[in-house]
């Protein structure tokens, strides 16, 4: 099946929480007040496409879902930045917080106290950007498509952008004035065929989506060729800020989330949104935060 993923962001918030949550939330034992709702961060939209009928439909289901599974009510609250998101966080104004992976890089390096409680994966554990072209196409690196059209579709997969914006401004360009016109459908299958048709000259993609690609249209897929290639970035974090949940609290939150592929209600979520499964930090987690810090540093003209 083919993998469209709007991912970390508020489809990891509400994921996350929606797994995690399988447990009774509020029976904290004496440190804290049980807790009757839950207050829910994101640096973005569940689906990457912010006020559309889908995201209103996503965040109902995630909504019902904690509250059939826990007892328990909950806000999900999109912020303008991964800087307010962290900043919210800090201040204690949100239990938790679902940030793009390199989004965390950048606000656990400003906000030592912000911790990773898990992983959102889809298939694999750290995600890569790839672009694809025609196999006639004669660009044989990033360089060689300026000029070219682009297809970025449309989902909450941050780092597909963020790898493209980067490459272009280290050729001296923007975004939109290296490729001579971006476009944005709603599917990674739709932005493959596209270029396989000749509608389109490039395609930014996961390899979760070239995989699924490569599995349901083999002969359309060995039509493609990748030119270009991202190191590995973090996938999309659940965080908390240290001390604003009790240990008892965030052990059965994290509990939850892990055992969600195991439950009937979290496997329909998971595909829902696109994912195979939460998992525990890595041991190597930190070291690929600090490459991510390295290769793409924050830009400090956004928000």
């Amino acid at each position: 099946m083919l993998t469209q993923q709007p991912r970390p962001q508020a489809v990891l918030a509400a994921l996350t929480l929606t797994a995690l949550l399988v447990g009774p939330t509020g029976a904290v034992h004496g440190q804290q007040p049980k807790l009757d709702a839950l207050r829910i961060g994101t640096s973005g939209t569940v689906t990457g496409q912010a006020g559309s009928p889908r995201e209103k439909a996503g965040l109902e289901m995630l909504k019902s879902f904690i509250k059939e599974e826990t007892g328990l009510e909950s806000e999900i609250v999109p912020q303008n930045s991964w800087r307010e998101l962290t900043e919210k966080m800090a201040n204690r104004q949100l239990h938790l917080g679902v940030f793009q992976g390199y989004e965390f890089a950048w606000a656990q390096e400003q906000h030592a106290g912000l911790k990773p409680l898990a992983i959102a994966v889809n298939v694999y554990r750290y995600p890569g950007a790839y672009i694809l072209v025609k196999r006639d196409n004669p660009a044989k690196d990033f360089a060689g498509l300026q000029g070219q059209s682009l297809v970025l579709p449309a989902t909450s997969e941050g780092f597909l952008r963020l790898f493209v914006e980067r490459q272009s401004l280290a050729a001296g360009k923007t975004l939109e004035t290296f490729f001579s016109k971006v476009t944005s459908p709603d599917n990674f299958e739709d932005a493959f065929d596209d270029v396989v048709d000749g509608g389109v000259q490039a395609a930014v993609a996961d390899r979760a989506a070239l995989e699924a690609y490569k599995h349901r249209k083999p002969g359309r897929f060995n039509q493609l060729k990748p030119v270009a290639q991202s190191q590995p970035f973090p996938p999309g974090v659940v965080a908390y800020q240290d001390g604003a949940l009790d240990e008892a609290t965030l052990k059965r939150f994290k509990g939850g989330l892990l055992g969600a592929a195991k439950k009937e209600k979290g496997q329909t979520l998971l595909t829902l949104f696109h994912l195979t499964g939460f998992d525990p930090i890595p041991d190597d987690f930190d070291r690929v935060l600090g490459e991510t810090r390295k290769g793409y540093p924050p830009d400090p003209k956004t928000k």
